[in-house]
C-alpha cells in the first residue's frame, strides 16, 4: 500500500465506476489500473464518511474509549 502515494489517480465512469490507480502506463497507451484502496476511496465506494467529533464522543460513551480484541485473541 505504500506505493499508492506515487501512482496517478483516475476516476472511471461507465460500465465500471470508481477511483483507480494507474499501476502501469505502456508506450502504446494501454493502462493497467488497480482499485484505489485509500480510506477516502473506500468511503466513497461504501457511501460512508469520517465521523464527526460528536459522533466519536457518542460512540465512546456507548462503547468505551478502548477497542477490545476479538474473542479468543486476548
Amino acid at each position: 500500500m505504500g506505493g499508492e502515494q506515487h501512482m496517478e489517480h483516475v476516476t472511471v465512469t461507465g460500465a465500471v465506476n470508481g477511483r483507480y490507480l494507474i499501476s502501469d502506463r505502456r508506450p502504446d497507451g494501454v493502462l493497467t489500473l488497480e482499485p484505489d484502496t485509500s480510506i477516502e476511496a473506500i468511503r466513497e465506494r461504501t457511501g460512508t464518511r469520517e465521523p464527526t467529533v460528536e459522533e466519536w464522543a457518542e460512540f465512546e460513551r456507548d462503547h468505551g474509549s478502548q477497542m477490545l480484541p476479538p474473542d479468543g485473541d486476548n
